[in-house]
């Protein structure tokens, strides 16, 4: 009973990966505009895309608990949030000293 209008869980899917491999595609342009090929930075940022790649198929291959899943994003969000916010607080430390 579902209309044809309505957006399926595949489209969504679909719309999810489109987004997460322009976001891939973006950061690998990034890595090839500022830096050489034989870079350090170059060879270890295209390891980790590379990485995050391989994660993200494996997620869509296999069958997780959502739950699961959305925990450890909040835990990952989380954590991004208290690395940034700790960095701020050594960059006001460090003009505060100055």
């Amino acid at each position: 009973m579902s209309d044809s209008k309505e957006e399926t869980d595949f489209d969504r899917a679909w719309k999810y990966y489109e987004k997460i491999k322009g976001a891939l595609d973006g950061l690998f342009e990034i890595l090839t505009i500022n830096f050489n090929e034989d870079d350090l930075f170059y060879q270890v940022g295209v390891d980790n895309l590379e990485h995050l790649k391989e994660i993200i198929i494996d997620l869509l291959k296999n069958d997780y608990d959502s739950a699961e899943i959305k925990r450890k994003l909040r835990d990952l969000e989380f954590n991004m949030k208290k690395s940034l916010f700790f960095e701020e607080t050594k960059e006001e430390n460090s003009k505060s000293k100055s």
